[in-house]
Formats: C-alpha cells, structure tokens, sequence
C-alpha cells in the first residue's frame, strides 16, 4: 500500500502544565475534535501535579493522559533536606528523563504549550528524533541564556524539526525579544473557537434570575483564570475610587483562581456587594454570556485569550486592555473599545463611554464582533493551519 499524507496517522503529544481550567486546555480538546486534525492521535502530557478538571473531557473523546511532572510533592517520612536534595535534583535531570521517555515511546510530533524548562523540552525532542513543536500561549519572561540557545537552536535546525508558533504577535515578541527583526506570518497562529455552542439561543433571564440582576441593569460580566494576569483588581479598585453617577450596571466574574478569596474579602471589607461578585466555576459559559449585555477583559499580560473570543462569538461589545494580542483581536471602537492596560482612569473613561452608548451602536458592535470571529477564528479554520504543520 503507497502511503499518502492524507491517510498517514500521525501520533501527537501535547505537553501542558495540568487539566485544570484553561484556554490551552480547551483549545487542545477542541483541536483534537476539529475535521481535518481527529484523524490523529492526541495524547497530553502534564508537568504539574494537580486537580484535573479536564479530565473525563479529554478521556470522553479518547485523548490518552500521560504524567511527567517537573517536581514531585515534598515526602514527609525522609528529613526535609533530604528530600530538598532528592527534589532538587528529580527537577535538574528532567531533560533526561522526558528524553527517555521520548526515546521508548511512538509519538511523531511533541507540540508542547508551556514555556517552563523549553530548553529541555527542545532538546530532549530533538535528541529522541521526534518532531518540536512549540506554540506560546502569552507574554513570558526568558533569561538571556535561555534566549540565546532558542536562537542557536532556530538557526541550525530546520522548521522540520523544530518550529516555533505563537497565538499572537505580541506573545512572539514579548517572549522572544529577538524575532522582532525577522517576523514572520506563518509564526501566528491565533485560538480558535468551537462556535457552535455561542451561536444557540439561551433563556437570557435565568442568570439574572439566579443572581438577582433587575432587568434595567446593565450586566456587565468576565470569565477567566483569578490570577493577577487578569487583572480583576483593577474591577475593584475601580468601584472603590471612582463614581459612575447614575448609571446603573453590576459585574459578574466566572472563574476560580488563587486571588478569589482575597477578593471576596475586600468585596466585603469594602462593601462592593452591590456592585460585584466572584462566581466561581460555571458549566454553561454559553449561556452566562448569553445573559451579559457587555464582556470585560481587564488583564495586565495576555496571549490571545479564548474567553474573549467566545464573549465576541455569543455577540458581545468588548472592553478590554490593550495587553498582549488583545490589542490584535480587537478593532478599537468597531467591535469594542480598548484602553490603556493598568491604566484605571483610562479604563474608567472607556467604561464610561461605553455604558452611555445608545443600544443600537452596542448591539453594533456585538454584530461586528461576531463576524470577525466567524470570519478569522473558528476552530476548524486555526485546525487546518496546524494540520500544515504537522
């Protein structure tokens, strides 16, 4: 039988932190679900010892899950510098244990989506003859010396065996400082979006409902990670030092992080009750965005965030920072507004100015948000550029 490229099976392992909640999480299942790429086998890796909240999603559509961690949890049963030893080394030969790992296994492609030990993960791919892919989700900060070997390392080895993808622009040059001279189209790749499930009509009272929202207030809402990155401290001391007069809006932010806590308790501290509350994990986030009249994005760092796409999906206006490939994804005052990242007294103006817009000019820009990701960013649409380059 003559093998083509169309009916060869191609073996991948993707190299992730956790299964926790996550934009990488999602977009790997949703890649691995997508037309063109669900003829391949799709493994995961993990790195991190953690609650797996993706897991009976990922086994429910036949992705295996594999563990390597970078570290191991402290062993109380041996004395602790012992075991600081043990640890401290079990983290430095790292690269020789994914290298062996490697070596005995049968994946063809390693795509990996963090940025932790890259020098190792690079090698140890290479070195076992697999093929490196490594796509970065965000602005990450790299050491000189670990800088200068990824450039040694694009210069010698061919896209064959090494490639380097990034969601967005700002990610590419924020991580690796030196492709600003030597850009190239083909480095981006942005996230995609299974836009089904946004494009499905949902009983937009029953969030209200739940958390009380009268019917003359302006839902405003987010969904993410509760990590610094995002920026959701910004929400709060914006409420607490400025005044929005009449206008009457609340926010709602889904999502779980190590910050919510905190926040919940300078929400009461503060008595921002009325104002604002920290959900938690939701199941549906179709629906809750079905609920919102407009999306907010306030984060101090970013890649190219599937939260918000999803929010432009459902046909939201967008107020966002300009971090990261936010400032790529969004066309200032055609399908949302942006404003200076960190900066509150440009966010409250934005914010201002978008609470006083007419409701034809907002339902405008949720039409134009939508198309954009319809047009640019289905799921199927970014799977067939990562079919080119596996």
């Amino acid at each position: 039988m003559v093998y083509t490229k169309k009916n060869i099976r191609i073996n991948i392992l993707h190299i992730i932190g956790s299964l926790n909640t996550g934009g990488v999480q999602k977009l790997i299942l949703q890649l691995s679900q997508s037309q063109c790429l669900k003829k391949y086998t799709h493994n995961v890796l993990c790195t991190i010892l953690s609650v797996d909240n993706y897991r009976y999603a990922y086994e429910k559509y036949n992705i295996t899950i594999l563990s390597l961690p970078f570290k191991f949890a402290p062993i109380s049963s041996i004395p602790f510098k012992l075991d600081k030893i043990i640890r401290y080394l079990f983290s430095k030969l790292y690269f020789f244990r994914l290298w062996y790992y490697l070596f005995i296994s049968e994946f063809e492609v390693i795509h990996t989506h963090i940025h932790s030990q890259i020098i190792s993960q690079i090698l140890a791919s290479v070195l076992s003859g697999k093929r490196m892919i490594w796509t970065i989700h965000g602005e990450y900060s790299m050491g000189r010396f670990t800088l200068w070997i990824i450039r040694i390392l694009l210069s010698i080895l061919p896209s064959t065996k090494f490639q380097i993808i990034a969601d967005s622009i700002s990610a590419l040059h924020s991580t690796l400082p030196f492709t600003g001279n030597n850009f190239k189209p083909d480095n981006i790749i942005p996230t995609g979006i299974n836009l089904k499930p946004y494009l499905q009509e949902y009983d937009q009272s029953l969030i209200r409902e739940k958390y009380n929202i009268k019917d003359d207030t302006i839902l405003i809402g987010s969904t993410g990670r509760i990590v610094w990155e995002k920026g959701y401290d910004q929400l709060l001391s914006l409420l607490e030092n400025y005044d929005f007069g009449e206008k009457i809006f609340y926010i709602l932010v889904a999502g779980d992080g190590s910050l919510r806590n905190k926040f919940i308790k300078r929400i009461e501290k503060n008595k921002l009750e009325s104002h604002i509350t920290f959900i938690g994990n939701i199941k549906n986030i179709p629906e809750f965005l079905s609920a919102l009249d407009i999306y907010i994005q306030p984060s101090v760092t970013e890649g190219f965030p599937l939260s918000v796409l999803e929010a432009m999906a459902t046909g939201l206006p967008i107020i966002c920072s300009d971090a990261g490939g936010l400032k790529e994804m969004i066309n200032n005052n055609a399908i949302g507004i942006k404003y200076k990242s960190e900066e509150l007294n440009s966010l409250y103006q934005m914010l201002c100015k978008l609470l006083s817009m007419k409701p034809n000019k907002l339902l405008e820009l949720g039409r134009n948000a939508r198309k954009e990701v319809v047009k640019k960013y289905s799921i199927e649409i970014i799977a067939k550029q990562y079919y080119k380059i596996y």
